[in-house]
């Protein structure tokens, strides 16, 4: 039951009207049975493995808070955590197999859904049971619901289990404004999923199929539509999961905070993924860093070049994401090692510091596009050859811009660009709202045209709606 179908649509609303008439003291246990009866539609197989995991961390989350010595709790935190990962790694491993050595699509073997972030979720736990930061949970259907809630999932976003419990403990009919706002979440989401981000998958994949196809030009633009589609599309996902969340009463992090208009590569990773990053940054960078602060500077930049590849391969184990992981790892590194120095440059010269507003962004962007091949490229191989592609001279055709009817990447240019636009409309909304920028204006706007608004943004999104449509991040 895929998020973008009408079989979900029912469930979500069947859910709620059930949610509503339900005593509040029953509400966690119904979101559990919801949770679980959204994943059977996936994998009943899979289900009994998430109910597993979930139990096993129950118990071991108790056995660590109860454990009289600091050995005996580490002991248990590390086997609890190291089981999760060994998990973790044993499918990954065996997709990656599968891939290698079977041709038919048939023997390959599926990643149970959601499996890296419920994961990730309770090694949280555990990490933090262990470090008495959490009390070990007692109730075990909120514990399950941790790890199962269904708006999180499919992508995340990685929510700390305290922010959940304390959330769960709670849970009450929401604020008629709260049930708006998530409403007004999902159908932003959708908008940016449907309109943009699948837009542009059909251009993107037509240039990775085949780089030599097209010129330098448009492998450049495929690149930037690349950037654009991703970042929509798991954007956009996110907007649907807190959106459904909070229909429920329970609010969900935040995931991005416009990430290509920040002035540094530190800035970027802390408003893309902040769920992840952040969650890496307190359970594995942390750690690496305090075990490797003898070695000065050089243990800091390996601790930093470590999380990052555990960035990459979090998303699989493949030579592409761990390249992805590396070049990133490497951007951080010569960023943080020159930020002092650059700093210094522009304080001492106030007329480029203004210029700096605008060329750090720009450069930032760029380098997370070049990174972004890697990403949605299938091997090394093929990333390599998409980048050598772009150079000039080597594509075989190319791209006039004199008629606006001209098709680039094989797409009508007039609307590839509208798609463009209806990008930087979302992103320009996103700042406004984050920032508390015309939002009193527009809630004093007559009701009428609000309405409105929102009726057209769902016909655009029932116009571009297509059938059997996946979430990129989704499959990680």
């Amino acid at each position: 039951m895929s998020f973008l179908s009408f079989e979900f649509a029912l469930f979500v609303g069947l859910a709620l009207l059930i949610f509503y008439l339900a005593p509040p003291r029953s509400r966690p246990c119904l979101l559990l049975v919801f949770s679980y009866v959204f994943y059977l539609s996936w994998s009943p197989v899979h289900a009994l493995l998430l109910a597993a995991v979930s139990g096993g961390v129950y118990l071991a989350g108790l056995s660590i808070a109860k454990c009289g010595s600091e050995k005996g709790k580490f002991a248990r935190m590390t086997l609890g955590v190291a089981m999760l990962l060994v998990l973790l790694f044993a499918f990954k491993s065996a997709v990656w197999f599968s891939r290698m050595f079977h041709a038919d699509p048939a023997m390959s073997i599926i990643v149970p859904l959601g499996l890296s972030y419920y994961v990730f979720k309770m090694v949280g736990y555990l990490m933090d049971v262990y470090w008495e930061t959490l009390p070990a949970q007692n109730n075990f259907v909120t514990l399950a619901l941790y790890g199962a809630f269904f708006p999180q999932i499919v992508s995340g976003p990685v929510q700390r289990a305290g922010d959940f419990f304390g959330q769960i403990g709670k849970l009450q009919n929401p604020d008629p404004g709260e049930f708006a706002a998530g409403l007004r979440r999902i159908l932003f989401g959708l908008f940016k999923k449907i309109v943009i981000a699948d837009y542009l998958a059909a251009p993107v994949a037509s240039v990775h199929a085949d780089p030599s196809r097209f010129s330098s030009l448009e492998l450049l633009f495929g690149a930037y539509c690349f950037a654009i589609e991703l970042y929509a599309d798991f954007s956009g996902i996110t907007d649907i999961a807190i959106g459904i969340g909070q229909l429920f009463g329970i609010k969900g992090p935040e995931n991005f905070d416009l990430p290509y208009y920040s002035p540094n590569i530190q800035m970027f990773w802390r408003r893309w993924h902040m769920s992840l990053t952040s969650w890496l940054t307190d359970y594995l960078f942390t750690p690496l860093r305090m075990s490797l602060r003898t070695l000065g500077s050089a243990g800091l930049y390996l601790a930093v070049v470590l999380n990052f590849i555990a960035i990459g391969l979090w998303h699989g184990l493949t030579w592409v994401f761990f390249f992805f992981g590396l070049l990133n790892g490497i951007y951080m590194v010569v960023s943080v090692m020159t930020l002092k120095q650059r700093n210094r440059f522009f304080q001492a010269r106030p007329a480029l510091a203004q210029i700096r507003a605008i060329t750090g962004p720009l450069i930032t962007f760029h380098l997370m596009v070049f990174a972004m091949i890697f990403f949605r490229s299938e091997t090394l191989s093929s990333a390599f050859k998409y980048v050598g592609s772009m150079v000039p001279g080597w594509g075989n055709r190319s791209v006039t811009f004199g008629r606006f009817d001209q098709a680039l990447l094989g797409v009508a240019f007039r609307p590839l660009m509208l798609c463009f636009i209806a990008f930087f409309a979302s992103e320009a909304v996103t700042w406004a709202a984050r920032r508390q920028i015309c939002v009193d204006w527009f809630f004093t706007m007559p009701v009428f045209f609000r309405r409105a608004l929102y009726c057209a943004l769902a016909a655009t999104v029932l116009l571009f709606f297509k059938d059997s449509l996946t979430f990129i991040y989704a499959r990680f």
